[in-house]
């Protein structure tokens, strides 16, 4: 499974949306200020060291743009694309040995490692608690597809490994919105998945709409993505939580 399927995924999830007479697109551009916790266990031949890729390969912090767009298939209802690319690069002194994928990193070696996610989620929520247009509760359906490459070279290119994973999940969750008043927008959401010893994954994220004007949206909130996977012999855990900001236009 690849980003490349939610066309296909969307045609499946049609005739579960209730029909609507007068569809609003909305598009919203997002920028995220996440911090980062990231470790992966690539084996071979049953050798592996579970890597930090803060600590051992020297990666920092960085901030990401996404988007997202969204169709409102009723008042209640909609359907929603949500993709954020995630890139981080590291270069730094090894003070442990590492083996990764079948190579060994030597105590004192300088290496240079990338870390590429592309996150995207095709997801349907239908709120079918609403109470006078002011809270609104409702579940929420995502397929979640991670493509994920992880790369760790030598600075003098002598060994260079890489290793791939695609993976795709369903989730299921829930989604809030709380309208005090008519320029004002509270909302929170949840969803996830737990699969036993495969592990888990879950995304969750609050904030606070602002609407100065009709169609036009300023939004500020927090947001928490975390996995724990295991695929045969090899494992990575990933968190990224913190706050964003974006602007919607809806039409």
């Amino acid at each position: 499974m690849s980003i490349k399927h939610a066309p296909i995924l969307l045609a499946l999830m049609l005739p579960l949306i209730p029909a609507c007479a007068s569809p609003a697109f909305e598009i919203e551009p997002r920028y995220w200020f996440p911090g980062f916790e990231l470790e992966a266990l690539v084996e071979e031949d049953d050798i592996g060291t579970k890597i930090d890729f803060d600590n051992d390969l020297g990666m920092d912090d960085e901030n990401f743009a996404g988007g997202r767009i969204k169709w409102f298939t009723g008042d209640d209802s909609w359907i929603r694309i949500d993709y954020v690319p995630i890139e981080y690069d590291g270069d730094n002194v090894l003070t442990r040995r590492i083996d990764f994928n079948g190579e060994t990193y030597t105590v004192g070696s300088r290496v240079v490692s990338e870390f590429n996610l592309e996150y995207g989620r095709l997801g349907w929520g239908w709120q079918f608690i609403d109470i006078d247009d002011c809270v609104k509760l409702g579940g929420l359906l995502e397929a979640k597809i991670f493509n994920l490459e992880t790369e760790i070279a030598t600075a003098n290119g002598l060994i260079d490994e890489k290793e791939d994973f695609v993976f795709g999940l369903p989730t299921i969750g829930a989604t809030l919105d709380v309208n005090p008043i008519d320029e004002v927008n509270i909302f929170a959401e949840l969803s996830g998945i737990t699969a036993g010893s495969y592990g888990y994954m879950y995304d969750a994220e609050a904030g606070v709409k602002f609407i100065p004007i009709d169609n036009v949206t300023v939004t500020g909130g927090y947001r928490i993505v975390k996995f724990d996977i295991e695929a045969g012999d090899n494992e990575a855990m990933m968190k990224l939580n913190g706050p964003f900001v974006g602007v919607s236009v809806r039409f």
